[in-house]
Order: C-alpha cells, then structure tokens, then sequence
C-alpha cells in the first residue's frame, strides 16, 4: 500500500475521510496470512498519530521523548492501541467476537474520557489534557474513535476489496467502491484486462 516517509518512519497515506478510520489502515491485508504491518514501535505510534493530525508536531515529540524514557509503558501503550485498532475494525465491519470488540472500544473510550476538558473558544472543543505524555497518542485515537462509531458515518464504513487490502474509508454517497483508484482501483482494471487478454476469442 501507498506509504511516505516521516521522520525515518514509513506511514501509510490518509486516504480514509476520518482519522479514526485512518487506524484502521495503519493495517493492510487484513484478513491475509501475513498483512502488512506500519505500527511497530510507540514511536511510530506518535508519528502516524501526528500525520493524521491528532497531535501537534511539539505533542508528537513529548510523547516520543516519554516513551523512549520509559520504555515498559510505552510498549505497553502500543499493545493497547494494536488491540484497539483490531477492536475498531471489527465494530465497523461486522466481524470477530463483537461483544469483545465493544468492550475494548469501550475501555479505551473511557480511559480518554476520563482525562478530556473543555478548552475555551468559539467553539470550544476537547482536549485530553489530563493524559500523560505516553498515553496521549493512544487516548486520542480512542476518542476519535468513540466520536466516529457514535456519528452517522459510521454506517457509511466500507472495506476496500483490494488484493491484499481491507483499508476502510467513508462512503456516504455510497458510490466509492476502493481505497483509492490509483492504487487498488487501478491494480484491479490491470488484473481484468490481463484476464481478458488471456482469454479464448
């Protein structure tokens, strides 16, 4: 799948319409015996969360210099945040044990909750600013997370049908079929015409 690089770490494109969904992505080949894997370390945890726009650049480097002081907690954060992206994709496809899933979403929906205020402004918005620094990245992925299964879109969630793929995007429209044309789309029309070629006229 199509990835760039950030600060030394290969991160997938947003190409999802929602950053909760774009979790779900650092993931590809879901359902293959050996998917594709991007989140390997907390580290690259704090770099894609800051691609997605989760976090500020100056957030992004706090919560990687807390990691890399404490290195339990932070492998620990990024076992919770493998095991919450695993429970998301299962809530908004249908799949795996789902009373488990909901109960993962769930767990990590109030961790973030119970540290989120209110920051002024016109609007105001939320900021997890009770979270420590090693945690952050994962408490706003959970929050984003529980905003998104709780919102209309969440019911316009598709899996791309890709070879090798299984990335979920936003189709409210209900007209998107791939990931991306470029990429899946475009490997497909390939595959058919290199079918058609073979055929028998």
């Amino acid at each position: 799948m199509a990835s760039i690089d950030i600060d030394g770490f290969a991160v997938p494109l947003c190409v999802a319409g929602d950053p909760a969904l774009e979790v779900c992505n650092t993931r590809a080949g879901w359902r293959a015996p050996t998917p594709k894997e991007y989140l390997h370390s907390h580290a690259h945890l704090c770099v894609w969360v800051g691609h997605a726009g989760l976090l500020t650049p100056d957030e992004v480097a706090a919560a990687r210099r807390a990691g890399a002081r404490h290195p339990a907690a932070s492998e620990a954060v990024l076992r919770r945040a493998i095991a919450l992206r695993e429970a998301l994709y299962d809530v908004l496809t249908g799949e795996g044990e789902q009373t488990a899933a909901w109960g993962a979403l769930d767990a990590e929906a109030r961790r973030a909750a119970a540290v989120a205020h209110l920051a002024p402004g016109r609007p105001a918005t939320w900021r997890l600013t009770g979270a420590s620094d090693v945690e952050l990245p994962l408490l706003q992925v959970a929050w984003h997370a529980a905003r998104l299964v709780t919102s209309a879109t969440a019911d316009a969630v598709r899996a791309c049908p890709g070879d090798g793929c299984g990335w979920l995007f936003a189709d409210p429209r209900g007209r998107r079929r791939w990931c991306s044309m470029a990429w899946c789309g475009n490997r497909e029309k390939v595959r058919a015409h290199a079918a058609r070629q073979r055929a028998p006229r």
